[in-house]
């Protein structure tokens, strides 16, 4: 079973990631599971006493940004994989520096994410 944390400040966009991760599921026919935060602090807190295996994280949000939170995670666990999701190509260079799987910009079409999680 792949665990994945989804953390979009934007509900719409949330949504669509999502309905993208069931897709994803229902055609590689592979065991996925997610947990949704609609905010960055929200997924590090649940970090304590949750096992992710892959990150989908927004960048641009209220409070913690998601690069924040990507610093602070890697504090505590170098192995869990991050992609970005962002509307921002500003912050691609950063993603190297917590170690980022990939930086996907939106809206994340899905023949992208496909790709990406497939790599995962």
């Amino acid at each position: 079973m792949i665990h994945i944390a989804v953390c979009d400040d934007n509900s719409v966009a949330l949504d669509r990631i999502v309905r993208l991760l069931q897709e994803y599921r229902r055609e590689k026919q592979i065991p996925i599971s997610w947990h949704t935060f609609f905010s960055a602090a929200e997924m590090v807190a649940s970090m304590q006493s949750a096992e992710y295996d892959l990150l989908l994280l927004d960048i641009l949000m209220p409070g913690v940004s998601g690069m924040d939170a990507a610093r602070e995670i890697r504090t505590f666990d170098q192995g869990v994989k991050i992609i970005f999701l962002t509307t921002s190509p500003d912050y691609a260079v950063e993603g190297y520096a917590v170690n980022a799987t990939d930086y996907l910009l939106k809206p994340v079409s899905r023949e992208r994410i496909f790709q990406a999680l497939d790599r995962v």
